[in-house]
């Protein structure tokens, strides 16, 4: 019979070793992935491989330091549970799974059978996206299924860092018991002697669940680490955030383009959309009509645009490109003298 759980928030320590020649993440995401768990409904299966997928994608969001930064990871295996995406903005992580109540029966060794629910026969992709410019895409095929492998061997093949990466939890008939990860970096300019003490040290780490059940991050920072030069840098906090919002939905809603949404406006007179991260249901029906309205009315605007006669007053400039005003005024008025009272719904909500 196990004893209670160590009772710490989820967090981050950040750490450097060996005189900064490696670095060290060492999480708790035993709240996150029990909240996960709860939205998705999950299977114990699903919720453990939930659990490292999003321990191991909170550890490349809390590497990108550009403020709008955010990092997605895609795993699809072809196992039970489908496809998984997680996505991380620094500490703050979200899931979605095809299929989160997919269940397996524990392997031999009477660990959550992941790799079956995962898959190997596929691939984990990683999308970094900066705010700026392109995002950066790393693709691998996968390697076991059991996602610490498979995310050592992305740093490895993607992004040339040799790295331990040990992901795990303990979870009980829908409960998580204990959950995290740890990992260790080599960095640039790292010496073979540091390699090597880390490669025989890295057995240390195989049954993390258990060692974050047992002690806090401090404690076994401490015990791994505090003959090996340790600077402990921060700690940070870690949580199941969805950041979804009736105006992203919106934004989705206008990507349809006119058919699809007057086609939802006369056969459903409303559209729903559920978030796939945290099942939040948002429904939209004035929001349609209204975007309808907008997007017929820009039609308009650009039909007049396009039978002006170049030469008229409107397009008429003087050498300095001054722009004149007033006609500009006359057309826009003309162009909107349309009753808002005769959408088909209207709404006091602003678009």
């Amino acid at each position: 019979m196990m004893n209670q759980p160590y009772t710490e928030q989820d967090a981050l320590l950040r750490m450097t070793i060996c005189g900064g020649e490696a670095r060290v993440l060492l999480m708790r995401t035993t709240a996150l992935s029990q909240k996960a768990g709860d939205l998705h409904n999950a299977s114990d299966t699903a919720i453990a491989a939930m659990s490292r997928l999003m321990t191991g994608t909170a550890m490349l969001g809390v590497m990108m330091k550009e403020k709008d930064a955010n990092v997605t990871v895609i795993v699809d295996g072809g196992g039970v549970g489908g496809r998984m995406t997680c996505v991380a903005h620094g500490g703050n992580v979200k899931i979605s799974v095809t299929n989160p109540h997919a269940e397996l029966p524990p392997r031999a060794d009477g660990q959550p059978d992941v790799p079956g629910f995962v898959g190997k026969d596929g691939t984990l992709t990683v999308v970094r996206d900066y705010g700026v410019g392109e995002p950066y895409v790393g693709k691998i095929n996968l390697i076991s299924g059991g996602l610490g492998e498979d995310f050592a061997a992305y740093y490895m093949n993607s992004e040339q860092t040799p790295s331990i990466v040990s992901l795990g939890s303990i979870v009980h008939q829908g409960t998580v018991i204990s959950a995290g990860g740890i990992l260790v970096q080599a960095m640039p300019g790292c010496s073979d002697k540091t390699l090597d003490m880390l490669d025989m040290r890295a057995m240390l780490f195989s049954g993390i669940s258990r060692d974050l059940f047992e002690d806090s991050l401090d404690d076994l920072a401490d015990r791994w680490f505090k003959d090996m030069d340790m600077v402990k840098l921060s700690r940070e906090p870690l949580s199941y955030r969805c950041d979804c919002s009736r105006e992203r939905c919106e934004r989705m809603l206008i990507s349809l383009g006119k058919k699809q949404l007057l086609q939802l406006i006369n056969e459903d007179h409303q559209a729903e959309l559920t978030c796939h991260f945290c099942h939040k249901k948002h429904t939209h029906t004035a929001t349609i009509g209204r975007i309808v309205y907008t997007l017929m009315l820009i039609k308009g605007i650009i039909s007049k645009l396009m039978t002006l006669n170049i030469n008229s007053t409107f397009f008429s400039c003087s050498a300095d490109n001054t722009f004149p005003h007033n006609s500009f005024a006359h057309f826009w008025k003309k162009c909107y003298n349309i009753n808002p009272h005769h959408q088909k719904f209207p709404s006091s909500d602003e678009l």
